[in-house]
């Protein structure tokens, strides 16, 4: 802009100041006319450097415009610079943070895979030891089952010498080996004494007017027990002693009981019923002979379908009259 404000340093105007030179000649008379041509025709110069005023605002305006753009070009350099120059600072230091991390996240999941590949070493060893404890299981459950059944078979044939009876009233002594071998000499009439080891009654005390408690005796013999259990089964009525109904049957074991138990339904279905017979094996198992069919049954509820189909309704509407 000073380049183009110095030609115009001149500060020319529209009405100039006459010179010396010029205020002489106008006090002079007029050139003749034997003057020079050259001389007649002479005329002062106009000057060249006086311009239009718009177009020196123009010129004074392209150039601040220049200016101004070469100042903020330079200045946005400037900051444009000094930001770049923070911005890749703060680049490195997020690549180095980052790489610092990505280093310990790799580490990181090194571990876990190593600690994966041990817990899965170690379940393939669980696994293999879990199957061999299976089967080891299966075997101590096998033999339980086994050593179960044995203990039942010894208890029950431990039992085979005791026989329990119900009804007695309780009194002094009443339980006594003595008092029971007189009571099943006299409730079975028989001609000897009936040789009994020891003998109690089983349960808690009981108050006056209560059920008595049974008696469990056990005999000399396995003979006399069994002799006096097929004359209690036999003897087509109800025993008594001493105007008292009394029942003599078995000692068995308490799971035994409980299998035979479940027949007792079918069982009191099955009495009075005409062509029938019917008895509970040991252990638990009931044998039921209808028309010269015989038929044995483990399980309650099959014996008890079988009863009611075969032998209360024959007919074929059986089962909707059930329903």
């Amino acid at each position: 802009m000073a380049a183009n404000l110095r030609k115009y340093k001149f500060e020319a105007s529209s009405s100039p100041k006459p010179s010396a030179a010029s205020v002489k000649s106008l006090s002079d008379p007029a050139p003749s006319a034997h003057a020079p041509a050259s001389q007649a025709t002479k005329a002062p110069k106009a000057s060249s450097s006086i311009m239009d005023p718009e177009t020196i605002k123009a010129d004074i305006l392209a150039s601040l415009r220049q200016d101004f753009s070469a100042i903020i070009k330079g200045e946005m350099r400037e900051a444009l610079r000094d930001n770049f120059e923070s911005l890749k600072t703060q680049i490195e230091d997020v690549k180095t943070e980052i790489k610092n991390n990505t280093a310990a996240l790799r580490a990181e999941v090194d571990q876990v895979k190593a600690n994966v590949r041990s817990v899965e070493d170690h379940m393939s060893t669980m696994s293999d030891e879990m199957i061999q404890a299976q089967g080891q299981v299966s075997d101590l459950q096998a033999e339980v089952k086994r050593l179960k059944e044995k203990c039942e078979d010894m208890e029950g044939r431990m039992r085979r010498g005791n026989i329990r009876v119900s009804g007695v009233s309780e009194a002094q002594g009443s339980s006594t080996p003595e008092a029971v071998s007189s009571l099943l000499k006299e409730v079975f009439r028989l001609d000897r004494e009936v040789r009994v080891e020891r003998s109690h009654r089983i349960g808690p005390v009981r108050n006056a007017g209560d059920r008595p408690r049974v008696i469990i005796a056990r005999l000399n013999s396995e003979g006399d027990a069994e002799d006096i259990l097929r004359r209690a089964r036999s003897g087509g009525g109800q025993l008594r002693y001493r105007g008292s109904p009394i029942a003599v049957f078995p000692d068995y074991t308490t799971n035994v009981v409980q299998a035979r138990a479940a027949f007792t339904e079918v069982r009191r279905m099955l009495r009075d019923k005409p062509g029938v017979r019917y008895g509970i094996l040991f252990p638990a198992r009931l044998r039921v002979t209808h028309n010269n069919v015989e038929k044995e049954f483990v399980d309650a509820t099959k014996a008890m379908d079988y009863v009611k189909k075969i032998i209360l309704f024959p007919r074929e509407d059986g089962e909707q009259r059930l329903n």
